[in-house]
């Protein structure tokens, strides 16, 4: 059965705020979302022609004017993407100037600007088009050799802190299912665990952080202890541990769900067991985080 998404997740995956999702509705009739004793239920297609809507109103279209179009309209529309290109310069210069002030070990300035994007911006676009964009930044200067390990990890270090302090924002509810993250022996790279545990805190999880380097045989016994829904394993992409995931999910019970982030090369793939489900991009994990809630299931 295709999911179903309640309003506050939809506002999530749209970036839209939940009353102008319901201003487009109500005013405009943009989308006609399910109405249930649980309130509206959006569907994938409502998900993606409000992202469509909201990305050519950014580019300075009415949402008069194309609320009543329909996907292929929308997507014509949006192909020239006019105004893009100055949008997107603006953006890659700002990420060069904040990985300038931490090369600088400007860190007071760097920050700064890091917590108004932060407070300026919805916590998925914070991530996908500020923070990943940074480190990746952040990475290349290093492998160039213009900056060296204590720049980069400083640049870690205040990742560190902000996303803990942005989780902490989203407190889970009652029902939220629990969702532990780590990377394992070998793997000291956990930035991109603790981004994955704040989109998931803002859709409706509950994430538990190990952190990094962590023996396999403590996740199982974490698992033990906490029993969550699903177990994040974060890969770095320098070395794919396949034995150490093969004994992972043979210690696990067959309910919880193994996820394995990060970026894998296809020949590794047939190295790992069925029951880990690959989410190599953070759109992806973002897609299983949504329809592995329990409220997504019961529609």
């Amino acid at each position: 059965m295709e999911p179903h998404y309640p309003i506050r997740t939809a506002a999530r995956l749209t970036s839209l705020s939940v009353d102008t999702l319901r201003a487009w509705e109500r005013r405009y009739q943009a989308v006609t979302p399910e109405r249930t004793n649980r309130g509206r239920l959006y569907t994938k297609d409502n998900i993606a022609k409000l992202i469509l809507l909201r990305r050519l109103v950014e580019q300075g279209y009415t949402i008069g004017q194309i609320a009543p179009l329909g996907p292929a309209d929308l997507q014509d529309l949006l192909a020239p993407a006019p105004i893009s290109e100055p949008t997107s310069s603006a953006a890659n210069l700002q990420i060069c100037q904040l990985a300038q002030w931490f090369a600088d070990f400007d860190d007071i300035r760097a920050n700064a600007e890091l917590n108004r994007l932060a407070i300026l911006t919805p916590p998925r676009d914070f991530v996908m088009q500020t923070l990943f964009p940074l480190m990746r930044e952040v990475g290349e200067r290093w492998h160039k050799g213009e900056i060296g390990i204590a720049e980069e990890h400083l640049v870690s270090a205040s990742m560190r802190l902000l996303l803990g302090s942005l989780i902490r924002l989203h407190p889970p509810r009652p029902d939220s299912p629990r969702m532990l993250l780590a990377t394992l022996s070998g793997d000291q790279h956990d930035f991109g665990i603790i981004a994955a545990a704040m989109i998931a805190a803002t859709l409706g999880w509950s994430p538990l952080l190990l952190g990094p380097n962590l023996p396999v045989g403590e996740v199982a016994r974490a698992v033990a202890r906490t029993r969550p829904a699903a177990v994040v394993i974060g890969n770095s992409g320098r070395k794919l541990e396949a034995p150490a995931l093969c004994e992972l999910a043979e210690l696990l019970p067959p309910a919880v769900a193994i996820w394995l982030g990060g970026p894998l090369p296809d020949q590794s793939k047939s190295m790992l067991p069925t029951s880990i489900v690959l989410a190599g991009t953070m759109e992806t994990f973002e897609k299983l985080c949504v329809e592995a809630l329990p409220w997504s299931r019961k529609v």
